[in-house]
């Protein structure tokens, strides 16, 4: 019965476990998924997190569900890869990684992903599906009706007609593009089978490029508004092929016919390198166009009858093309009244280099235009008469002029074009000389050299890169610096020549507020005078210069000024011996931001620096290291007079060691601080009472080993960077009463396990955020207490199922801590108390027989010397019947005869005193137990008479008699013990070598000659008749007295 309920205790125990174990797997820490919840949809990111399986969800409610899954390791999927998510509307699974070997195969349709059909058949909510760069040789089957958006970029999809979207009639956008390019070696043109798109009523784009179409395709639905064909092999563009696209509003067709001079990808020009030929009304019903792009289609004109009925077009790109002549003409411009962003880079001619731009006359009729993209033109002057047309465009906010190889520039025209925003002149060669010094001889003759026919003239320009694409124009926050233009007007002079700054070049830019010289080469001392024309100047970039710090008035004419970005101007700064003042920010009373960053600043003029109206200050890559040097405490106070300063950043610096001193003179008002990148072996936790409002601490990237208690120091810290150290262990409780502490970054250091006690629970936890990746964990059952509090609390753990990881045990390695069984060790807990109590029961009930069968009297004797010695047993004199119990070995005939024979015989019957003896075999009760009989003979006898034997000795009625008999010694203080030898027995035994030298009458030895009986009976009758103690060796019983 015992053993049947212990069965059932244990499968009980089993599935509660398992049954713990499934129910820990449904939440969304073990999911390895970033989960954003939105109020009406759920949005599970699982990008870049080497899966190999589509996961299984977390218990949701939501009517929408998105599930992300690009950049994995997922093979294969089929109809079970998603019928546990419920109301998906949207699976991305592109950019799939494979194996080398995978890729290897010979049909490359078989080297990525792989689709059984009906795979995605039962998700009847499924609206987005997107599938690119997989491999893909077909469109998946069996696609539910539900689906609007299908992305099928970058694989290998060579062919498709009518039926490859019979199942999906409802499509709105279809990204078809990059299946048949140069990139996957396709042999031929995408085939597309006429009328493939007419079932498709409501599709509004359709993307098509890099397919290698030679022709526009045939029945294109009409309720397109977005059709992108670039870069494909299309030559001409017939009337009609567009005639039904009535409602298009996008169109690209750049990079058919392309310009391939230093084109970055394999470009095949049309024969002769001729133009793509467009019908004079191709366009002609496409009256709802407003982006239309023709870059890199090698047009040498423009029809004005394509843009006759194009009166909404917004947007129009014509780079890479060869429209030099075409911008000095500009006929089709009065069919553009409409027109806000223009695109004519790179259009300039090859081998040439005019002194002018040449533009038409007709810019003026561009009334709406706002951006004007102009790069790549190359020519040498801007006059005011070059660009007069454009002063009549009074929404002109940008105008690109960067990568043309300007010389000199006549800023008087910027300044009738009042509505800009942006003047972008980057990378060009423009310099510091006036146009008088230009036309010297010498200047001239360079200039004429360069314009020569070489093949590096251009070089510069020719590099194919973002800028160049035909398909983009390059959207403002690229070509500035958004915190830049966020001040107001911008002008970018990076990337030139101006090693010298002319103020007077400068006279016509008063409402300039962001101004960019950085890369120019800049080495002169600004003495304040420099920007005098910029009144209202609030953002100056001069980085990756070679500016002298050596005048007290640098800048001061900046009255505005709060931006100030110095960083990369290291030239002077390594230069021993030379003037490092700094003093010019205390000229700068409205200065907020100042980056003097990467300049390797290790010594200074000044000691210590004031400003009140700093609150951001870099200092990343200099050398406070030899600022701090030991010893050295001139700069120590170096930043403290910067009164208002909230952040700072001191990282890469080299700072092994803080100075003690250091933290205290630094500003008080700190709120963030980076210390990152430095090396710091150490760090003062302490100092951080001296930052009563520090909110962030950047601590990365040192040889940091241990945390403070936070909450001794700080109550104002809320995000504690300390990434990219080696911590092994964290102090117990460092996060208690650390209440504003919302996010901690511990990725990348060497801790094995945290115990549950270091990060809080229930209210005492404040944690927002937690960063663990990185760390080499040792998953044995010690980590139980980190995971368990995982799994309690509602802390966020970026990447925690597959970046939390691992390190040990073999078996665990890479896998998420997450999944560590903590209920295993349980079950280990109890395999081991089931196997102490088994083997407890089977150790008792194997030892003690054998105990019993070696030790039963032993045990016996001890019981009732025990109990003897609590009941305070004694035996009174008067109650003795007996003058001796005489025990023998009863087995033994001869011994039996000599007792009966001889000892009772001369004891009893012989001699004056009558002597009675205690028999065995005659006075012994019948029927008792034998020692009951023992301790009975021997309380009733005065004396205790061993007749020895060898077989005797042997025996357990001797040791038990002889045990009892010391016990009446011990109990009683009577030596009542008299031994026979009747033979030589026992002669090293202890007990008798000690009885012979106190008592040696006590031990009788049957004499070998027969004269001596009669002495022998003579002596015991004597020892029988006293008592022992009266016999006793006086020599030893004074000895044992003392």
């Amino acid at each position: 019965m015992l053993t049947h309920l212990r069965k059932e205790y244990f499968i009980l125990v089993i599935i509660s476990c398992f049954l713990g174990f499934f129910s820990a797997l449904s939440t969304n820490k073990t999911i390895p998924c970033s989960i954003t919840e939105q109020s009406n949809s759920v949005v599970f990111d699982c990008s870049a997190r080497s899966l190999k399986t589509v996961p299984l969800p977390i218990d949701y409610k939501s009517h929408s569900v998105e599930l992300l899954l690009t950049e994995n390791l997922i093979e294969t999927i089929d109809t079970s890869s998603f019928q546990e998510w419920q109301n998906l509307t949207k699976i991305d699974l592109s950019l799939n990684h494979y194996s080398k070997s995978r890729l290897k195969h010979p049909n490359y349709c078989k080297r990525g992903l792989e689709i059984s059909n009906g795979t995605f058949s039962n998700l009847t909510k499924l609206e987005q599906l997107i599938i690119d760069n997989n491999y893909l040789c077909e469109i998946p089957s069996g696609l539910p009706d539900s689906i609007t958006i299908l992305s099928l970029q970058y694989n290998y999809i060579e062919s498709i007609n009518r039926t490859s979207f019979l199942s999906i009639r409802h499509l709105r956008k279809l990204y078809l593009g990059h299946n048949c390019y140069y990139g996957n070696k396709c042999p031929g043109a995408m085939d597309i089978e006429n009328g493939t798109f007419t079932d498709l009523k409501v599709l509004n784009v359709l993307n098509l490029s890099f397919n290698n179409l030679t022709s526009v395709p045939r029945d294109l639905p009409s309720s397109l508004k977005e059709l992108y064909l670039s870069n494909n092999r299309i030559k001409v563009i017939h009337q009609d092929d567009f005639k039904n696209l009535v409602n298009l509003e996008i169109l690209f067709l750049s990079g058919n016919c392309p310009r391939c001079y230093n084109a970055a990808y394999p470009c095949e020009p049309c024969p002769g390198g001729a133009s793509i030929e467009i019908d004079s009304f191709a366009f002609q019903n496409l009256v709802n166009l407003s982006v239309l792009h023709l870059g890199s289609t090698s047009l040498r004109s423009i029809k004005k009858t394509w843009f006759q009925n194009t009166t909404q077009l917004k947007e129009l790109n014509l780079k890479l093309n060869y429209l030099v002549d075409e911008i000095s003409t500009g006929d089709f411009f009065h069919y553009l009244p409409s027109l806000e962003i223009l695109d004519l880079s790179f259009n300039y001619k090859f081998r040439s280099y005019p002194k002018n731009i040449n533009i038409s006359e007709n810019f003026s009729e561009l009334v709406s235009l706002r951006e004007l993209h102009m790069s790549g033109y190359v020519f040498q002057d801007i006059t005011s008469e070059n660009l007069a047309p454009l002063t009549k465009l009074k929404k002109l906010t940008v105008i690109d002029l960067g990568i043309n190889f300007i010389r000199n520039v006549d800023f008087e025209l910027f300044k009738d074009i009042q509505s800009l925003s942006l003047i972008y002149l980057s990378e060009n060669r423009i310099s510091p000389f006036s146009e008088i010094t230009n036309r010297s001889k010498d200047l001239q003759n360079f200039y004429t050299s360069q314009s020569k026919p070489k093949q590096p003239q251009f070089s510069f320009i020719l590099q194919y890169d973002t800028k160049m694409s035909p398909e983009i124009i390059t959207p403002l926050n690229q070509l500035v610096k958004p915190q830049c233009s966020e001040y107001g007007k911008t002008l970018d002079m990076s990337l030139n020549s101006i090693f010298f700054i002319d103020p007077e070049e400068f006279k016509s830019f008063k409402d300039i507020a962001c101004l960019n010289l950085s890369c120019n080469g800049i080495g002169q001392d600004l003495n304040g005078s420099e920007f005098i024309h910029f009144p209202n100047l609030a953002y100056l970039d001069l980085s990756y210069n070679k500016l002298d710090f050596a005048s007290f008035g640098a800048f001061q004419e900046l009255k505005q000024l709060e931006v100030l970005d110095l960083s990369y101007n290291k030239h002077y700064f390594i230069v021993e011996g030379v003037t490092h003042h700094l003093k010019f920010i205390e000229n700068l009373h409205k200065l907020s931001i100042l980056n003097l960053s990467w300049n390797e600043i290790s010594t200074l003029t000044e000691y210590e620096i004031k400003s009140h109206s700093l609150k951001e200050f870099r200092f990343a890559g200099n050398h406070l290291d030899v600022l701090w040097k030991k010893g050295d405490k001139r700069y120590l106070s170096l930043f403290q007079q910067f009164t208002n300063l909230s952040v700072l950043d001191i990282s890469y610096n080299r700072l092994q060691i803080i100075p003690d001193e250091a933290p205290k003179n630094l500003p008080r008002n700190l709120s963030e601080l980076y210390l990152n990148h430095n090396g710091l072996q150490f760090f003062a936790w302490k100092d951080l009472e001296c930052f009563k409002n520090l909110k962030v601490l950047d601590l990365s990237h040192n040889r940091l080993t241990m945390i403070g208690h936070l909450s001794n120091y700080t109550d104002s810290l809320q995000t504690l960077i300390i990434s990219h150290n080696s911590i092994q262990t964290l102090a117990e409780g460092f996060l208690l009463k650390a209440m504003s502490l919302d996010h901690l970054d511990l990725s990348s250091n060497l801790i094995q396990s945290i115990n549950k006690s270091i990060f809080l629970s229930g209210s005492d936890n404040y944690l927002k955020s937690l960063k663990l990746k990185g760390n080499p964990f040792d998953c044995s059952c010690e980590i139980i207490d980190l995971v368990q509090w995982i799994l309690k609390n509602n802390v966020t753990i970026p990447r925690l199922a597959t970046d939390v990881t691992c390190a040990t045990p073999k078996n665990w390695k890479k896998r998420g801590i997450v999944y560590f069984d903590i209920h295993a060790c349980n079950l280990d807990r109890i395999a081991m108390l089931l196997f102490l109590i088994s083997s407890l029961v089977t150790v008792t009930f194997t030892v003690l027989p054998i105990v019993k069968h070696l030790f039963f009297w032993d045990v016996w004797y001890m019981c009732h010397w025990f109990k003897a010695k609590l009941k305070r047993y004694k035996v009174c004199s008067s109650e003795c019947v007996y003058d001796a119990f005489i025990t023998y070995d009863e087995t033994d005939p001869a011994v039996t005869d000599w007792v009966y024979n001889e000892l009772c015989h001369q004891i009893e019957y012989k001699g004056n005193k009558s002597i009675l003896l205690c028999l065995e075999e005659r006075d012994w009760e019948p029927g008792k137990a034998v020692i009951d009989n023992i301790t009975q003979s021997i309380n009733q006898s005065k004396k205790t008479l061993f007749v020895l034997t060898k077989k005797y000795i042997s025996k357990g009625k001797f040791k038990t008699a002889f045990y009892l008999a010391m016990q009446k010694l011990m109990d009683e203080n009577m030596d009542v013990i008299v031994i026979v030898l009747l033979q030589p027995v026992l002669q090293n035994s202890q007990y008798l070598r000690l009885k012979k030298k106190i008592c040696k009458s006590s031990i009788l030895e049957w004499p070998k000659n027969p004269k001596a009986i009669p002495l022998f009976w003579q002596k015991m009758k004597n020892v029988l008749l006293t008592e022992n103690y009266t016999r006793y060796n006086n020599m030893y019983t004074d000895y044992i007295a003392m």
